[in-house]
């Protein structure tokens, strides 16, 4: 038996294994993990917020004035506001890029620096991009849905503020503000699972595997979130819960919420995730 298929049979002999095997022949291995691995995704996520101060203040920061920003603009239009808030969810694997890069270099016992995280995606630019066009193209589509939901509503309610100057606390006060947002949740939520299963360990391996293109990672990506299943939800709803907190919190939460989950989806990554490259 060849070193290749050894290594093979040995990662695979392993309790709770699943091979993935891609185009270039790779074996993606993913190992089924616990709900008592998300204390330790969090912890390692906040150690490495310690590590690196400088990158981390920067990622929160961004995140956090920029959901500042969209309260202080839209506060007169929560249509706007909630929809805007719902797409900075979705896009947010794509935004934590930088942050999964300098989790890796930690973990690589190296120095990351800020200009180098800003440019990760350089590494295999071509698929992190199209993976950033698809989460563009979901965005952009929930966007233009968002304004047609809200005109259904306001066919069978009237006014979705029945006083403007109320801002957001009018809208969730009316009735019409109401009905919208049980039907927006219920869609969001379906749509952010979504999104959610396709990116759960998506750029992490485009940064770490350059050999496998963004259309196979999502597959994978949602492949290890089916055999997760369990496991995967309840870590999604604490990306929920934490989001929430900071955009609740008028962005000021977001200073830890971002780069917390950024660093913490890493080490996800690594517990779900093992890479044998193809045998040359």
């Amino acid at each position: 038996m060849s070193t290749y298929s050894h290594d093979i049979n040995r990662v695979l002999n392993q309790p709770h294994t699943h091979d993935h095997v891609t185009e270039e022949g790779e074996h993606i291995v993913s190992t089924d993990v616990q709900l008592s691995d998300i204390p330790r995704w969090l912890k390692g996520g906040w150690e490495d917020m310690a590590r690196a101060p400088g990158i981390t203040l920067f990622y929160g920061s961004v995140m956090a004035l920029a959901v500042y920003a969209v309260y202080f603009f839209f506060q007169t239009n929560p249509i706007h506001m909630f929809t805007i808030a719902t797409l900075a969810v979705m896009m947010s694997p794509f935004l934590a890029t930088g942050l999964y890069y300098t989790a890796q270099k930690l973990e690589q016992g190296e120095k990351p620096s800020l200009v180098s995280s800003m440019v990760s995606w350089k590494v295999n630019a071509g698929d992190i991009g199209l993976f950033a066009a698809v989460l563009g193209v979901i965005t952009a589509a929930w966007a233009t849905f968002t304004p047609l939901l809200a005109a259904i509503v306001v066919q069978s309610h009237g006014l979705l503020i029945v006083d403007p100057s109320l801002g957001v606390a009018g809208f969730l006060l009316s009735e019409a503000g109401l009905s919208f947002m049980v039907y927006f949740s219920l869609l969001a939520v379906a749509l952010t699972a979504f999104v959610f299963t396709i990116s759960v360990v998506t750029i992490p391996l485009l940064l770490k595997d350059t050999n496998i293109g963004a259309v196979q990672a999502m597959i994978i990506s949602f492949k290890i979130a089916m055999e997760n299943k369990g496991v995967m939800a309840v870590w999604a709803m604490v990306i929920g819960l934490l989001v929430a907190v900071g955009i609740f919190s008028l962005g000021l939460g977001m200073f830890i919420v971002m780069p917390l989950l950024g660093y913490a989806s890493w080490h996800a990554f690594n517990d779900l995730v093992k890479i044998v490259p193809a045998e040359k």
